[in-house]
């Protein structure tokens, strides 16, 4: 019988089906703006669901769920990236539509399970996964065992407040580190600064709204205003982490999300700005390195997810 990973993003939902030794089989996804109400978004997910199981030709045992939070008693509660999301209880959900338990994580944990299991946090006891994406999430595995806190809502890394005159963040607060250095972050910047930058105002269309992934194209074509805000997004990311560090102590952060398919270039700016905001015992205890599971982090940490939650 297989397992069913569910990767809830801001933008777009994965649904994935996995072996009892979490190998990937086959996945499918839709973008969360094609739906209309999260029941519908839920009605699509069990659709893909029952195709892949049905193709497979393997039941489903077991549903792993990764979603941003923050939950209470296992209910989505005001998410900041999924609004008209609030009272959605996801495991419960899925489980009346496709006949078998489920497990919910914060997607953010869900991946620190992923890449503790099977990508760059195996072999460690501590560790720190970090996402730079539509938003900016931490997940946690701490002493050999997953930790989100007693409503699964720990490790809200991004919204640290970095400055409180900083711009407003969608959690309510202001000048929160997802506010700063999130994907999204970086594209409203860019929009903001369009027509200072000779690659944004030339290469992209305009009208078309730009993109984390434009400002890190100008950056890699050595345009100046696109590498000040690349630079800017890696001290404040360095900032956060900084206080990670301090706080926790990990053996190893492991930084994924589409932000940090810029790769090694911008992990290095990252490690000098961390460096710069730790302890520097604690900095040379830690190790950054970038996800080893790419593009399907999230998948995999939700198969994860159902992997624990069938043992448990």
């Amino acid at each position: 019988m297989a397992l069913l990973g569910v990767d809830i993003g801001g933008t777009k939902i994965a649904v994935g089906i996995a072996d009892d030794q979490g190998n990937l089989l086959d996945q499918d996804r839709f973008m969360v703006a094609t739906t209309g109400s999260p029941g519908q978004a839920l009605d699509r997910v069990a659709e893909m669901a029952r195709a892949l199981s049905a193709r497979r030709q393997d039941p489903l045992r077991h549903i792993g769920i990764g979603s941003p939070g923050p939950f209470h008693d296992g209910t989505l509660d005001n998410p900041a990236n999924l609004p008209g999301w609030h009272g959605v209880d996801l495991a419960r959900s899925l489980s009346q539509r496709l006949g078998c338990p489920a497990t919910l994580q914060n997607d953010a944990t869900a991946a620190a399970i992923g890449e503790w299991m099977f990508g760059r946090g195996q072999h460690t006891q501590h560790l720190a996964y970090i996402t730079v994406s539509t938003g900016v999430g931490a997940g946690f595995v701490l002493n050999g065992q997953p930790y989100g806190g007693p409503h699964g809502n720990a490790a809200e890394i991004g919204h640290i407040v970095l400055d409180p005159n900083g711009p407003q963040c969608n959690c309510g607060l202001t000048g929160c580190l997802e506010s700063m250095a999130s994907g999204t972050a970086m594209g409203r910047v860019g929009n903001q600064r369009r027509s200072e930058s000779a690659y944004l105002s030339a290469e992209i269309t305009a009208g078309t709204v730009i993109r984390a992934e434009d400002v890190i194209a100008g950056w890699h074509n050595g345009d100046a205003v696109c590498t000040e805000m690349v630079d800017d997004v890696a001290r404040h990311l360095g900032h956060g982490l900084g206080i990670l560090v301090n706080l926790v102590n990990p053996q190893r952060i492991v930084l994924g999300g589409g932000v940090m398919h810029a790769g090694e270039p911008l992990l290095e700016k990252i490690r000098h700005w961390t460096a710069v905001y730790s302890m520097p015992t604690l900095y040379r205890e830690t190790e950054l390195t970038l996800s080893g599971l790419g593009a399907d982090t999230g998948l995999v940490g939700a198969v994860a997810v159902a992997m624990v939650g069938r043992r448990g």
